[in-house]
Order: C-alpha cells, then sequence, then structure tokens
C-alpha cells in the first residue's frame, strides 16, 4: 500500500469524503489491531482530516495538509485526558498507531469508539428539548474544564497568529476590523482550563432528546475558559442567550463583570486560531442571522449584543 498523496489542497479536500480511496488505509488500520472491516467504511462530515466511520469504530487518519502533526498529538492527549473522567460522554481509544511509521510523513491514526445518536443539527429537538441538551453539556463542559490536561496543546503553541487579518476572512463586519488590537490589549487572560473548543451543531451528539456524545477533539487545549463559548454560542446555540444562561449556570460558570468582553476578546482569537487548525474558518458566519439588521457601531457593543445579559 503506498501512503497518500495529493496535488494540492483542493485535491486533498475532494479526497476527504471518498470512501473508495481510504478504504486500504483503514483495512490495514484494523487488521493490524485485530479488528475487521465487516461494513464499507462511510466518510464523516466536515472533518479537517480523514475521518472514516466503520459500524461502532472509528478511524481517524492524521497527514496530508497541514499542521497534522500537532493536530494528531492534540486529539491524542485530548482522548487521553477524558479517559480518566468516565462520566464524560466521549468517544474512548481502541488503538493509535502510524500507518508508515518510517516514513517522513507516517500518517498517524486513531481507533475509537463511535458516539451513537445523530448531530445536534440533525435531532430536531424542541426548544424544550434544546434547553435540556444545554443543561447536561454544561454540566459536561464544567467536568471538562476541571481536569487536569499536562500533555495538552496551549494556545501559544499555535505561533503567531494576525487576529485582525484572519477576522478580515470572515463574517464579522468590516468597519469592526480597525478597532481589534485596541480591544485586545486590554486583555489578560485568567488561569487556563481544559476546552474543547469546537463545540458546534455537528460535535454535539443527541438521542432520544438527551445528550449521548461530544465527539472530535483535535481542537482541545489549554486555553481561557471564555474560549470555549465562540463556537458554542454562535454555531451550536445561535446566539440564543437563553440556552446560553441555561449551560452556563449549569457549567458552575464563574461569572465576572468583564464576561460579555471576554467572551467576545476569545472568538476574536478563536477566528485566527481556527484559521491555523483547519481548511477554513469562520466564527461569525451566524452573525449576520443573529443581529438581524442590527448595525454594530463598536467591539464594546457587539461583545453587549452577543454575550451580555
Amino acid at each position: 500500500m503506498r501512503a497518500p498523496v495529493f496535488r494540492d489542497l483542493a485535491d486533498y479536500r475532494d479526497r476527504l469524503t471518498d470512501e473508495t480511496y481510504w478504504r486500504p488505509c483503514v483495512t490495514a488500520v484494523l487488521a493490524r489491531h485485530g479488528l475487521e472491516l465487516d461494513v464499507e467504511p462511510s466518510a464523516g462530515a466536515g472533518s479537517t482530516y480523514p475521518t472514516l466511520l466503520v459500524g461502532d469504530v472509528v478511524v481517524k487518519l492524521f497527514g496530508g495538509w497541514g499542521d497534522w502533526r500537532r493536530a494528531a498529538e492534540a486529539e491524542r492527549a485530548a482522548l487521553a485526558t477524558v479517559a480518566g473522567a468516565p462520566d464524560l460522554r466521549v468517544p474512548r481509544v481502541l488503538a493509535t498507531g502510524a500507518l508508515f511509521p518510517d516514513a517522513p510523513e507516517p500518517w498517524p491514526y486513531v481507533v475509537m469508539t463511535r458516539v451513537p445518536g445523530v448531530p445536534w443539527e440533525a435531532a430536531a429537538l424542541s426548544r424544550t428539548g434544546r434547553h435540556r441538551v444545554s443543561e447536561d453539556l454544561g454540566r459536561q463542559i464544567g467536568r471538562l474544564h476541571g481536569l487536569q490536561a499536562p500533555q495538552a496543546a496551549r494556545v501559544g503553541d499555535l505561533g503567531a497568529v494576525h487576529v485582525t487579518d484572519a477576522c478580515a476572512r470572515s463574517s464579522l463586519p468590516r468597519h469592526l476590523l480597525p478597532g481589534i488590537e485596541r480591544f485586545l490589549a486590554v486583555f489578560d487572560p485568567a488561569d487556563p482550563v481544559f476546552v474543547h473548543g469546537d463545540l458546534m451543531v455537528r460535535h454535539v451528539f443527541v438521542e432520544n432528546g438527551g445528550l449521548v456524545g461530544i465527539i472530535d477533539w483535535g481542537d482541545a487545549m489549554m486555553a481561557d475558559r471564555h474560549y470555549e463559548l465562540a463556537k458554542l454560542h454562535l454555531d451550536l446555540f445561535d446566539g440564543d442567550k437563553a440556552m446560553l444562561a441555561t449551560f452556563l449556570q449549569a457549567s458552575g460558570w464563574p461569572m465576572t463583570p468583564s464576561f460579555a468582553r471576554d467572551a467576545l476578546a476569545q472568538s476574536l482569537l478563536r477566528q485566527a486560531h481556527g484559521l491555523v487548525q483547519h481548511h477554513s474558518m469562520d466564527v461569525f458566519h451566524r452573525l449576520p442571522h443573529i443581529l438581524a439588521g442590527r448595525r454594530i457601531g463598536s467591539l464594546d457593543a457587539l461583545a453587549e449584543a452577543l454575550f451580555a445579559f
């Protein structure tokens, strides 16, 4: 079996959901660990790296694009950390390794259990159901933030990131871009906690109206706890402050007078880090819908509109 090779990023992205292309890799990984390819693999939706579903098992490969070494290390470290908390509803690691251990690009992998149910975006939850899942998610993330993760990546590990340039590649209103550096200059992040970092509509799984799992731990790291809110509130909750309040209360979130500003500051940073971690990122993609045509004159006003109670 030859190592996967791609002409460019476009070719790589086209191959991500090509189950036939990845079948030899998946077969080799499963055989190495005494697991059978008893059903044809199907590709996970929206993945940055090849993620193949095989019955109750998931095989995630790292390589071909971007900082795959960091991504593989982050995912493995995160899954090892949450494995120490059996009450967390997360995938469990079955095996790790590398397809080509002696090659410059060894294609490391993780084999893990598959979370049941469907993602939030496909769950068709009632408003009451969404609040119920938000409350349970809050308890889970509160537990997560209390874990010690000595091997986890930290925000500084992502290297120099120009936040204003990154936000210019998002749906943040253009007239707010000049104020970003000044807005961020006054913030001193609190003691970091272990965050998932990517709590969006495809990563929170629901079954029978309840939370059953949280997937995709490749962006988990040590960061200011408000970093968690960027994808959670602006994607998963679609800016719904009532759901955010339910989540915060259930998580035992330590509220401060600067909560709204801290949340927006970390959302701006999340946009920048996301462009390092993924092919693309737009933390603010739901902003036109959330703001419903309101013109926001400053970042302080945006923080108030999005996060203040």
